[in-house]
């Protein structure tokens, strides 16, 4: 990645920002803060008709960490997603990972998902990097 691990952080703890640039979030609101820096959010997200909402409680290790663990879900039997930002190569770049996992209640989203995973997981950590563009400028160049 092109940004500091600082910026990816703010980007992905930003979770009451999702609506304004995630694909498929139609809502995302701060729903509880914790005494421990951790937060819940209620997320919906929407695939042409279908439209579901959960609640996803929010692990903050800044700069370095954020789990989020969906609860309260119709959706989800359960998710969980880990972002760990490292710093990259280069001064001012990032090594993200980001794990994902997730099985869904009803076996008919499962199957929509397992045909789209690779193309849903492209499309959400574009749409961080994009947000990162959009709020830092073009970020430092691959190769220096």
């Amino acid at each position: 990645m092109v940004y500091s691990p600082e910026q990816m952080y703010a980007v992905v703890a930003a979770v009451d920002m999702y609506q304004d640039f995630l694909p498929w979030c139609r809502r995302s609101d701060i729903v509880k803060r914790h005494s421990d820096g951790s937060i819940d959010a209620e997320l919906e997200i929407g695939f042409k008709f279908l439209v579901e909402s959960y609640v996803s409680h929010v692990e903050l290790i800044k700069p370095k960490l954020i789990k989020t663990t969906a609860s309260k879900s119709s959706v989800f039997h359960h998710l969980i997603n880990i972002w760990e930002f490292n710093p990259g190569p280069v001064p001012g770049t990032c090594n993200l990972h980001f794990v994902v996992d997730f099985k869904f209640q009803s076996p008919l989203y499962s199957q929509v998902a397992s045909m789209f995973f690779k193309e849903v997981v492209s499309r959400l950590v574009g749409s961080f990097s994009d947000r990162c563009r959009l709020i830092y400028g073009p970020g430092v160049p691959r190769y220096s």
